[in-house]
C-alpha cells in the first residue's frame, strides 16, 4: 500500500492533476478544497503527508497548518502557493510547514520534494542505535519512538526539528554549517534554501530552551552553523 497525500487546493484541476501524478507514481491520495475540510480531512483520515495550498476560501492555508500541527504535530506539511515572496516562505517554516514550493511547479520536482520529506520524516531503523536512548541534560531522546522530552515533558517536534536536534545532540561540540545540516537533514534539493535551516533552529530553541535568546543547547556560530553545546 503506498503512502497516502493529502491534496488540499481549492482548485479542482490542480487536485485532478496533482492526483493523476501521485496515483500513476504509487500513491494513494484523499482531497479537501478548502481550509476548514482539509482540517477535518486529517483528523478523520490517517495521511503521511499534506500538501497544503495557501490561498483557499474559509481558512487559508496558514490558518489550517496552525490547525493541523495542533492535533497531528508530525505529519509533513507541504505548502504550496503561487505566491513567491519570501516572508510568505518563512512565515509558512515558522508555522511548522516541512517545506514551501511555489506554482508553477514541475510534478517530478513536488514528488522529488515529497519523498525527500517523507524520508525525514520516517527514517529506516537501520541498527542498534536507534533503540537507544540520549540524554543531554534536561533533554532526553528516544531514537525509536521519535519522542524528545525536555523535563520529562513531551515535546511536539516538526520532523526537521527532531531531524536537526538529534543530528546536533549526537556530537556536542562539533560544529555544522547550515550547508551541512541542510544537506543531511533535508536532502540535496533543499541545498538553495540553505538559509532557511535559521527558521527551524530558531523554532527548535523556543521548544527546549528555557530561554531562547541565552541558548543552553543549540549555539549559534557566528559566520559557520550552529553546535550543540558540551553538555552530558
Amino acid at each position: 500500500m503506498g503512502k497516502v497525500i493529502a491534496v488540499i487546493d481549492d482548485e479542482k484541476k490542480i487536485r485532478d492533476m496533482i492526483k493523476s501524478y501521485l496515483n500513476n507514481e504509487g500513491f494513494e491520495t484523499v482531497e479537501a478544497e478548502d481550509g476548514i475540510s482539509a482540517v477535518q480531512l486529517v483528523e478523520n483520515h490517517p495521511v503521511d503527508l499534506v500538501l497544503l495550498d495557501v490561498m483557499m476560501p474559509k481558512m487559508d492555508g496558514f490558518q489550517a497548518l496552525r490547525e493541523i500541527r495542533r492535533g497531528h504535530r508530525k505529519i509533513p506539511v507541504i505548502m504550496l502557493t503561487a505566491k513567491s515572496d519570501e516572508i510568505d516562505k518563512l512565515l509558512g517554516l515558522e508555522m511548522g510547514a516541512d517545506d514551501y514550493i511555489t506554482k508553477p511547479f514541475s510534478m517530478r520536482e513536488l514528488t522529488a520534494r515529497m519523498r525527500a520529506v517523507l524520508r525525514r520524516s520516517s527514517p529506516e531503523d537501520e541498527n542498534d542505535e536507534q533503540d537507544k536512548i540520549l540524554t543531554r541534560g534536561e533533554i532526553e531522546i528516544n531514537l525509536s519512538s521519535y519522542e524528545v522530552k525536555v523535563n520529562h515533558e513531551t515535546l511536539s517536534l516538526t520532523p526537521t526539528e527532531y531531524k536537526i536536534l538529534v543530528m546536533l545532540s549526537q556530537k556536542p561540540g562539533r560544529v555544522y554549517s547550515r550547508l551541512q545540516l541542510m544537506n543531511s537533514v533535508m536532502g540535496e534539493a533543499f541545498l538553495n534554501y540553505e538559509r532557511s535551516i535559521d527558521t527551524h533552529v530558531s523554532n527548535l530553541r523556543k521548544k527546549v530552551e528555557k530561554d531562547p535568546t541565552h541558548p543552553k543547547y543549540i549555539h549559534t556560530v557566528y559566520g559557520i552553523g550552529y553546535r550543540f553545546g558540551d553538555i552530558k
